[in-house]
């Protein structure tokens, strides 16, 4: 089976290792997709929470910590991979208390280097083929009513690649 960015993978026996690198593969489109969205956007696919943080720690699972399976299975090309890469130390190099304001949600829409990883991320989902997929969600969330007014208890979210 090739790759089909619009496949569910989470239906397949994900003890099958080409399954899980091909589920993985899958939610780095997402997140690519999530990284290359305007601010408004990339808020209202994250949902609460910390947006910056929650972009970043996706992407490191989806890239960072299963490249390799990507590799074996063929799934990314020299050129495609050392964009990946470029991304993922443009991103490692803000961590920590290194940029503070780079993480700082209320300014992901105005900080000039949030536009740089857009970009990159537009690009590299070019180079992987995938810039005309769109990303659909359906998102459900519990709230209870506390002395201090609505509190989130839950939040599930469930994503599709389209074309």
């Amino acid at each position: 089976m090739e790759f089909d960015p619009t496949y569910d993978y989470s239906q397949t026996d994900l003890t099958d290792s080409k399954n899980l690198a091909y589920l993985n593969f899958y939610q780095l489109i997402i997140t690519l997709i999530t990284l290359s969205s305007s601010a408004e956007k990339q808020t209202e696919i994250i949902g609460y929470g910390a947006v910056c943080d929650e972009m970043a720690i996706d992407f490191e699972s989806y890239f960072t910590l299963t490249v390799n399976e990507y590799k074996n299975f063929d799934l990314l090309n020299n050129l495609q991979l050392e964009k990946l890469n470029e991304l993922d130390l443009f991103l490692d190099n803000r961590s920590g208390e290194k940029s503070p304001d780079f993480w700082d949600d209320f300014l992901l829409e105005t900080n000039r280097e949030w536009e740089v990883v857009r970009q990159m991320a537009k690009d590299i989902l070019k180079l992987l083929e995938m810039e005309d997929l769109k990303l659909e969600f359906k998102r459900e969330e519990r709230f209870v009513e506390t002395n201090e007014g609505k509190k989130l208890v839950m939040q599930s979210t469930k994503t599709f690649l389209v074309r």
